[in-house]
């Protein structure tokens, strides 16, 4: 029994070991400023929450472990918390979490890179003309439909389906909305894309900032034609598709919305006779004046590159969405 208590006590020690390990790994990644590499800052209350736990638990576990009283060691809630039966799965279950504490330690940071972009391809949101759903069709012609274009094959079944709504709504008679005293309509927010895109046509020059940028990216892409012959200036790194031509590259960064797990590509083509010096990952800025192409059968904005310069990686490489 002493040695299954000794073997006990010195599991948990084990455990609370980890949890420190993992805490000074956060901590550490958000010294050296490399957290932004794995996660967007708006989850940044949500790591310094996460730091707090781990080292009050990993604390309460040490603690736990040199305790001499049976009653703090084992929780008595009726189910056995003895060690695994073999040491090799002991040794195997807590190597799961000790090696990426061990990694994080002694492997820098590795970027995404365009060996990743090209498994995920660069988001685009411009839209082709959409191909009309007939409300009466077969199945296969909706399937057709939907595997042609299912964002449009989309919005156009909840138009359908709204229209329904309204016209077996517009029966029922109208009643008077009533608010209860004191209360006021607040009005309805301003939308930022809108509010962007009207600024973005009025510049001379749009400029990609990193707070902007995956939005203007969107705005551009959404409506190309109202942005041909606008002058831009972006930097990125260079990324291709596999059938894109000698003289085409994509101008690209990847995005996070909660985590690198989720990193988007955005980008926006780029064209010129001597894009075949710029190899793939080559971080570079470039000017140009901006207008359409066609690319499998979508209507894409491109940038006719008027120059082009070689930089460095910028310090934080990853764009965010902030909204």
């Amino acid at each position: 029994m002493d040695n299954q208590q000794s073997q006990y006590r010195f599991q948990v020690y084990i455990r609370g070991i980890i949890l420190i390990g993992f805490t000074l790994l956060m901590i550490k990644l958000l010294i050296t400023g490399n957290m932004v590499n794995f996660i967007a800052p708006k989850m940044m209350p949500f790591m310094y929450f996460a730091i707090i736990v781990f080292l009050i638990l990993g604390v309460i576990q040490i603690w736990r472990s040199g305790s001499k009283k049976q009653a703090e060691l084992y929780c008595d809630c009726g189910i056995d918390h003895t060690a695994p039966s073999t040491p090799v799965r002991s040794i195997f279950v807590y190597l799961l979490f000790i090696i990426p504490i061990v990694t994080g330690f002694l492997f820098p940071e590795v970027i995404l890179d365009s060996s990743v972009a090209a498994k995920r391809g660069f988001k685009s949101f411009a839209t082709a003309d959409p191909q009309p759903v007939k409300e009466g069709g077969t199945g296969t012609e909706k399937a057709e439909a939907y595997l042609n274009d299912p964002e449009a094959y989309m919005e156009e079944l909840d138009e359908r389906i709204g229209d329904k709504v309204l016209e077996s709504s517009s029966n029922i008679p109208e009643v008077p909305l009533e608010h209860p005293e004191g209360f006021e309509v607040q009005e309805r927010p301003v939308d930022i894309y809108a509010q962007l895109e009207k600024e973005m046509l009025e510049m001379e020059t749009i400029q990609f900032t990193d707070e902007n940028y995956i939005a203007m990216t969107t705005i551009i892409d959404q409506s190309p034609e109202k942005f041909v012959g606008k002058k831009v200036e972006i930097i990125g790194f260079v990324f291709r598709e596999h059938d894109f031509n000698e003289n085409q590259f994509v101008i690209a960064r990847f995005g996070l919305s909660c985590c690198v797990a989720d990193a988007s590509v955005f980008g926006t083509l780029a064209s010129f006779p001597e894009a075949g010096q710029y190899g793939d990952d080559k971080w570079v800025k470039l000017k140009g004046t901006l207008t359409t192409t066609n690319y499998q059968d979508w209507t894409l904005p491109s940038i006719d590159v008027s120059s082009i310069e070689v930089i460095e990686q910028p310090e934080t490489p990853y764009v965010y969405e902030k909204y």
